[in-house]
């Protein structure tokens, strides 16, 4: 008999809330990441945005390696609009 196979889905969401301007920013430089479903909520809570981003892999290391490329997209643009504003 052969062994089984277990098939694993690995998933995981970040969220942001800010200011919509701030919040646009960050989601230019992260569109087109076709590895990552990313949501701008312009409904929040006290006339704030977010961004929701659900991130999907095979296993652990595929998501971590995304969220990380993810993570460092995310600091470069908030570093930039920050110095800028």
């Amino acid at each position: 008999m052969g062994s089984a196979v277990t098939m694993v889905e690995v998933e995981t969401e970040m969220a942001w809330t800010g200011d919509m301007v701030k919040a646009e920013a960050l989601l230019s430089a992260i569109e087109g990441q076709d590895f990552a479903d990313i949501e701008l909520i312009t409904e929040c809570e006290g006339g704030q945005a977010g961004l929701r981003i659900f991130v999907k892999g095979d296993d652990l290391r595929e998501v971590r390696e995304q969220v990380d490329s993810l993570l460092a997209l995310l600091a470069s643009a908030e570093a930039e609009y920050d110095s800028n504003n």
